[in-house]
């Protein structure tokens, strides 16, 4: 018996292998986006799907799917839709960045590198003459891949900034400011300020966490700890002047007074004040928040 086991092998068919095509993904994907959630958190899936769902009011409506991972499939009925999502980018969940993709035809959505999102930049501090769509364009590939200049900022007048869109590295630190020279005796700085910007890290710059959960904390005692970014990096949006019209009236029939409306509006708007006070506690990832429902100016 035992002799018999010694002479048991595998049959040489068994490791003759044969070549296999890669797979190929036929499912379209025309209308949809795959998107993961910037965090180490645990994403509660029904509750990301029924709040952005909620937040977007999307003229077809919209399915997202659990891909796993924090890995979503967001699929769009409309054209209109996904223009739509796509202007309204950086996105949010719970202060969290959504990293979202279109999904180039026949790449499985498993396998998409999702590792940097659009924002607007604010250019700040530059003379007014290097307020152009050329001096924008300098700025490629320092804060990011550059995509486009809002033309519609006044090329005249008074003017405190411009306005750029890029692509950053959510694993690269956000750039503050950068050197100019003019001529040969003039420097200045531009400074950066982003625009719906949320969760971000005062130790390392990166958008993946907040201070409280920067890995530096693992690496140097707390006391030699050096903040190089702060909250003036959030580009802080302005409240438009509020007018009545003057068919407007009160319960009592009497005219409407604009503060009773701004008391009213100010309940659906984003409190900049306490935003900043959390933020400095180091409670800036737990606020309910949502940077989406900051209007831009």
């Amino acid at each position: 018996m035992e002799e018999e086991l010694a002479n048991l092998s595998l049959l040489d068919d068994e490791e003759e292998s044969f070549q296999g095509e890669s797979p190929v993904v036929d499912r379209s994907y025309q209308y949809c986006l795959v998107g993961r959630c910037l965090t180490e958190s645990v994403v509660h899936f029904p509750s990301l799907r029924n709040t952005m769902a909620d937040l977007w009011h999307l003229i077809g409506g919209i399915c997202i799917s659990d891909l796993g991972d924090k890995r979503y499939l967001f699929q769009f009925f409309h054209k209109v839709d996904v223009n739509r999502f796509l202007v309204g980018t950086p996105w949010f969940f719970n202060n969290h960045l959504l990293i979202l993709q279109r999904i180039p035809n026949g790449e499985d959505p498993d396998a998409i590198v999702l590792n940097s999102v659009e924002f607007w930049i604010q250019v700040h501090e530059l003379p007014l003459g290097l307020m152009t769509e050329t001096m924008a364009r300098e700025f490629d590939d320092f804060c990011g891949k550059f995509i486009d200049y809002d033309t519609s900022m006044p090329s005249l007048g008074h003017k405190n900034y411009m306005r750029i869109r890029v692509c950053l590295d959510v694993s690269a630190p956000l750039k503050c400011k950068k050197k100019i020279q003019i001529g040969k005796s003039i420097i200045v700085y531009a400074r950066f300020k982003y625009e719906k910007l949320s969760l971000f890290c005062f130790i390392c710059g990166t958008v993946r966490h907040g201070k409280s959960y920067c890995p530096y904390h693992l690496r140097i005692d707390p006391s030699k700890i050096v903040y190089g970014w702060h909250l003036s990096l959030r580009a802080i949006t302005r409240r438009q002047n509020v007018t009545v019209n003057k068919w407007l009236r009160e319960a009592d029939g009497s005219k409407c007074i604009v503060g009773n409306l701004e008391s009213h509006n100010q309940s659906f708007l984003p409190n900049e004040e306490k935003d900043i006070k959390r933020n400095l506690r180091g409670d800036f990832g737990n606020q309910q928040l949502n940077p989406n429902l900051i209007p831009l100016i």
